[in-house]
């Protein structure tokens, strides 16, 4: 009997994967306009997850917000949307964990998109 799931070959990750790094990144990109635009001590973020969909809300301050942003890799999510094959959490939080990339692909995403490195 054959598997019908998708295989990449090895270095290569799987498109799944791919479009979990895609959504983590673009929740950055929302984060960091609203971080410019606001005035707020606390601003309301969006969750960093790669679940497509997600609408969870996180209020971190921008010295939180900052520790997370230390490296280009990390990311911050609400408890139970970190993924596994994608994310490698290294830190938690009550209200959030901080994950890094796992695969080499993503994490070379995620320095591609950064906007601080520009």
């Amino acid at each position: 009997m054959t598997s019908s799931k998708p295989t990449s070959s090895p270095g290569e990750q799987a498109p799944w994967k791919r479009r979990a790094a895609a959504a983590e990144i673009n929740g950055r990109r929302v984060n960091e306009a609203i971080e410019r635009g606001t005035g707020a001590p606390a601003p309301i973020f969006v969750c960093e997850c790669g679940n497509l969909g997600c609408q969870a809300k996180i209020t971190l301050s921008i010295p939180e917000y900052e520790s997370v942003r230390q490296d280009f890799d990390r990311f911050f999510v609400v408890p139970g949307h970190e993924i596994a094959g994608v994310d490698q959490v290294v830190e938690e939080h009550p209200d959030f964990l901080v994950v890094v990339k796992k695969e080499p692909e993503a994490k070379a995403m995620a320095a591609e998109s950064d906007q601080r490195s520009e």
